[in-house]
């Protein structure tokens, strides 16, 4: 599995509106693409954390060549306090309830 984070800071008066674009341009997207797993919006107002989770980065890279991202930060760019920071993570571990 596949696994990239985006960290956002907002700017604490735009926050509310951020996470609704996040949600309304990405996450509804996403699961539509070929090899989603998972995405995850966390939050600690005012920074975010994105997690999206894909079966390997061919699915990821994909999903990032139609240009989706780009367009929201464009979106976000007033709203935003700094640049996002993204990272990569390999999974090592999993356990979840059964």
């Amino acid at each position: 599995m596949y696994t990239a984070t985006v960290i956002y800071e907002f700017k604490e008066e735009a926050f509310e509106e951020a996470c609704s674009i996040w949600e309304k341009d990405i996450l509804a997207l996403g699961q539509k693409q070929p090899g989603f797993v998972r995405m995850q919006f966390l939050t600690a107002p005012p920074r975010a954390m994105a997690v999206g989770s894909w079966e390997d980065e061919s699915y990821a890279r994909a999903f990032m060549q139609t240009g989706v991202f780009k367009k929201l930060l464009e979106k976000l760019a007033p709203m935003l306090v700094g640049d996002p920071r993204s990272q990569i993570w390999n999974l090592k571990y999993f356990a979840e309830s059964t």
